[in-house]
């Protein structure tokens, strides 16, 4: 899927969060970093009872180049929001980077070993999720999240059926 910019990507992550029973904070600016003139601001946060406070890093690629875009996350995950604060002293246990991974130029068995080999490049090396927006479609008429699919931290959101 293409999108014309990270926000109108997140947008849609945002709506479906919500729709699932999730609060969300976009552009979310760390405790200590408030009065600075230029802080660091978290693309989304999104919390429910039963997961407690998730971050997530938002990146809009469409070809192999984005490497270097996920190579930035990383950084700003590691470097400026882990060992920040939120809304008055909340640490933040589970950060994620969510992308576009699905592009119509590239196999869909191409596409499941890149994503596979992110998914535990991320978890084995910086203890980052991978975060993936499915939207539905003609086969199924819903959206959902799945954060680290197939792995024993895996989670799924979503799957409610659009009326």
């Amino acid at each position: 899927m293409n999108y014309k910019s990270e926000e109108k990507f997140l947008d849609k992550i945002e709506i479906c969060l919500k729709e699932n029973g999730c609060q969300t904070w976009r552009e979310v600016i760390p405790d200590l970093c408030i009065d600075w003139k230029m802080p660091y601001r978290v693309d989304l946060i999104f919390y429910r009872n039963d997961l407690g406070y998730i971050g997530v890093e938002g990146k809009n690629i469409n070809t192999l180049r984005g490497a270097k875009k996920i190579s930035c996350a990383i950084d700003q995950i590691n470097i400026k929001y882990r060992n920040q604060t939120y809304f008055k002293g909340n640490l933040i246990s589970r950060w994620c980077i969510v992308a576009p991974y699905d592009v119509d130029w590239m196999s869909k068995e191409a596409l499941d070993l890149i994503k596979t080999f992110l998914k535990n490049f991320l978890n084995t090396r910086y203890n980052i999720s991978m975060m993936e927006f499915i939207e539905g479609n003609k086969k199924f008429n819903y959206d959902y999240i799945n954060i680290d699919p197939y792995t024993k931290k895996s989670l799924t959101i979503g799957g409610k059926k659009h009326e």
